[in-house]
């Protein structure tokens, strides 16, 4: 059975961005694959990235899967089709329609913490993008009031995005992503983070509520045909 696509339209039909949910994690090269198959005859134009919680943002010309990289960017030119899993995670989803360069970056904690939004923009930057003309979509993730973090990593982000009772402290990721993305030049108008919470809403995997139960939200970013 063929799985929902969900279109977002805020790049305005200049770069498809998709997601589906899915309710048990596999395989995530098998899981992709099978998501998009019905979508796309072609999968070698599909391109996985094998997350790890790194900095690492990769320029590609090319499908395939690729190690040891959180983050992948290419052009529109290249006919590619970008993909990303998360479960409460951030899915930042950078586009430039002047150059038609786009990305999709895997940002928890870790890589927050590591500058991997900013990382990406300076991968665009390095390919004829320019900052002020670079939109970001941050998609669904958990919120703040669901993401306890301890001393040593609320150590790591701003005071002003997380809130502390003394005992826990709750980290705004979104609010710190969105602070890396203007410091690296971006234009804060150009920036929009969904509120929906992951945590919250059961109709979407998080890790944070099921565990390693927890499926994934699988994004897709490119020119392949596959709404529905």
């Amino acid at each position: 059975m063929q799985r929902k696509i969900n279109t977002i339209n805020y790049f305005k039909d200049e770069v498809c961005l998709s997601y589906t949910c899915i309710k048990k994690k596999n395989d995530v090269v098998t899981q992709t694959n099978n998501i998009f198959n019905p979508i796309n005859f072609n999968k070698t134009d599909l391109a996985i990235p094998l997350q790890r919680h790194t900095d690492n943002v990769i320029w590609i010309d090319k499908g395939g899967t690729y190690e040891n990289c959180d983050g992948i960017a290419s052009n529109l030119s290249y006919n590619l089709t970008l993909s990303l899993s998360v479960a409460d995670c951030v899915p930042v989803c950078m586009f430039d329609p002047e150059t038609q360069n786009f990305a999709l970056i895997h940002s928890g904690w870790k890589g927050t913490h590591k500058k991997i939004s900013e990382n990406g923009v300076k991968l665009l930057i390095e390919n004829q993008s320019k900052a002020k003309d670079i939109m970001v979509y941050c998609g669904v993730s958990i919120s703040q009031k669901n993401y306890e973090v301890g001393a040593e990593v609320a150590s790591l982000f701003l005071d002003k995005n997380l809130v502390s009772d003394g005992n826990k402290f709750l980290l705004d990721i979104k609010a710190q992503i969105q602070d890396d993305l203007i410091s690296a030049g971006l234009k804060a108008e150009n920036i929009f983070c969904m509120e929906e919470c992951t945590y919250d809403n059961i109709s979407y995997p998080s890790y944070r509520r099921d565990g390693d139960k927890a499926g994934r939200i699988t994004f897709f970013m490119g020119k392949y045909i596959g709404r529905n």
